[in-house]
């Protein structure tokens, strides 16, 4: 049987940079660019908003682990999308409907 439970983290920020790591690895960012785009104490910051608090201390199973990554991941995107619209690259039009930005290449 799958067993799901907590799990405490020790060092929030340890397991902040590991998930820098990956996700610049998955995205094939070179790491040393990975700190344009988002901080470590960025992903703190994401981490503490899904983990279980629980006597001042942050928990998370595998569920919020892969939402962490999913943050993280589309705010890496969102930057790109955004440097590349400032360079020019890309045409942002804002969707009323939708009630969210688009972007079109010129």
């Amino acid at each position: 049987m799958y067993d799901d439970s907590l799990m405490k983290i020790k060092d929030i920020k340890r397991v902040a940079k590991h998930i820098g790591r990956d996700t610049a690895s998955e995205m094939m960012i070179p790491l040393d660019l990975m700190k344009e785009y988002i901080k470590p104490k960025e992903i703190c910051s994401i981490i503490k908003q899904y983990a279980v608090t629980k006597n001042e201390e942050y928990y998370m199973n595998t569920l919020i682990l892969q939402k962490v990554f999913s943050e993280v991941k589309n705010w890496v995107l969102g930057i790109q999308l955004s440097k590349m619209a400032s360079e020019g690259k890309l045409e942002t039009i804002w969707d009323e409907e939708q009630n969210c930005m688009i972007f079109k290449s010129t």
